[in-house]
């Protein structure tokens, strides 16, 4: 839909040519890679009516300023970084990006999380031999394969897991299952509830809460940074996550001084920009952010040449196309023919609820049970060729695992589409699996992140 919008601004002289020529590459690349991508043929690959496309672009063009927010959800498809890459070169067309208001946002994280030192806190200059990163967004993989996922290297034999629920929360969840039942692994979790992982682990340890705990809080929604002040002291034998890294750390035998780094130098060490003292003063301080609101109004752009790449010399060379451009996903309605034939639905898995977080709090009296719990939503359309009425038991299913769900019947989903609520534990679920243990775990082109929306499923009613 992307290409196709762009399209009608070149096709419809909707774009901005000094603004162009003046702060972006490759312009002739992109405008000979959509000259294909009409409407029509857009709406034939996305659904959006052609006559819905063309009036957004003329909309987005004309209507000033136009500012785009696509928060978290449109880079967890297998093409996910296109995604991203192509919504960018929209108010590139147009100027967008020089006015207040315009250009792209994801989340204000950019800005506040930039206060941070990274290389601090992870201290990448103590890796030694040959250590390892596996995205744990293939937690299955990497607990059941001879090599956890690559094509060399052992197998894990030992998982410390804290700030999670993976066998809720991660792709694929029925094989994290089957890894975390190995005989052979040891596991260990850090945690302030008997969560779904905790129950496959050797060892619980108990974490602290927020209220337990100082700490500096970067906000997603607004441009400020928060301390919290621990209101109560840790309970029980609860420890915070840096003080049980201390403790193994001089449980193992190391001697490295940064290990044994208490919360004070870490917060000073990992924020050095930050006036800690006066954040502690005030609770709150805004990140920095340009006073006039255009931190790319003067078109300077992190990019060797300091402007937008319309075409890419750097993600050619990484294996990526040069120019935006679509791939249908693998697992989705214009994906494998045989795939889509055996689950013509495609998944989603979004967060629905009001009373908890993720998967936090989901359990207790007082926020799970006011939610109703979790159902398999589809429309009426879907329900009708499947015999499903609302209410009655179904079963969704695809190579990963079967699950049993109550069916809600709405009309606020496409045909083709089923949603399940993320977040519930095994125990709100009939048969004991979650939403995620449909999930695709396939990661994106580049970037790191995790396909878990292009999943495709079939629906029936249980008998």
């Amino acid at each position: 839909m992307i290409l196709a919008m762009m399209h009608v601004l070149i096709r419809d002289e909707l774009t901005n040519q000094a603004w162009i020529d003046a702060h972006t590459l490759g312009f002739s690349e992109l405008q000979d890679e959509v000259a294909d991508w009409t409407p029509e043929r857009a709406a034939d690959a996305c659904g959006v009516p052609a006559d819905v496309i063309t009036q957004l672009a003329h909309d987005y063009a004309t209507v000033r300023p136009a500012g785009i927010r696509t928060l978290i959800g449109p880079e967890h498809h297998e093409n996910g970084a296109m995604f991203h890459r192509t919504l960018s070169c929209l108010p590139a067309l147009t100027g967008a990006w020089a006015e207040r208001g315009g250009g792209v946002s994801k989340s204000t994280g950019g800005w506040t999380e930039c206060q941070m030192d990274v290389d601090a806190i992870l201290r990448p200059d103590l890796e030694v031999g040959n250590s390892r990163t596996l995205n744990m967004s293939r937690l299955g993989q990497i607990l059941t394969h001879p090599h956890a996922g690559e094509n060399d290297g052992p197998a894990v034999h030992a998982f410390i897991n804290w700030n999670c629920n993976p066998v809720v929360t991660t792709p694929n969840a029925e094989l994290i299952k089957q890894g975390l039942l190995r005989d052979d692994i040891f596991t260990v979790v850090h945690e302030q509830f008997l969560t779904d992982t905790a129950k496959y682990a050797d060892i619980v340890l108990p974490a602290t809460t927020q209220i337990e705990a100082d700490d500096i809080v970067f906000s997603w929604g607004s441009l400020h940074t928060n301390y919290n002040n621990a209101a109560i002291p840790p309970l029980g034998e609860s420890v915070s996550n840096p003080e049980l890294f201390r403790r193994l750390a001089d449980a193992m035998g190391y001697t490295e001084p940064a290990l044994f780094d208490d919360d004070e130098t870490l917060m000073r060490e990992g924020a050095p920009d930050l006036d800690l003292d006066g954040l502690r003063d005030t609770m709150w301080q805004e990140a920095p952010y340009p006073a006039d609101g255009r931190p790319f109004g003067d078109g300077d752009f992190d990019t060797p040449s300091g402007r937008l790449h319309l075409a890419s010399d750097e993600l050619e060379a990484m294996g990526q196309p040069r120019v935006p451009t679509y791939i249908a996903p693998n697992e989705g309605p214009g994906g494998d023919p045989a795939l889509v034939a055996l689950y013509p639905l495609q998944l989603l898995t979004p967060k629905h609820h009001a009373r908890f977080l993720n998967s936090g709090y989901s359990h207790l009296p007082k926020h799970g049970p006011a939610e109703g719990g979790p159902f398999v939503e589809l429309d009426a359309i879907d329900a009708a060729a499947r015999q499903l009425v609302d209410g009655a038991t179904a079963r969704v299913w695809n190579g990963r695992a079967t699950v049993q769900l109550p069916v809600k019947i709405s009309t606020r989903l496409r045909p083709g589409v089923v949603a399940i609520p993320w977040g519930w534990w095994m125990q709100d679920h009939p048969d004991g699996k979650a939403a995620n243990a449909l999930t695709n775990d396939t990661l994106t082109e580049w970037g790191g992140g995790v396909a878990y929306s292009d999943t495709l499923v079939e629906v029936a009613a249980l008998t």
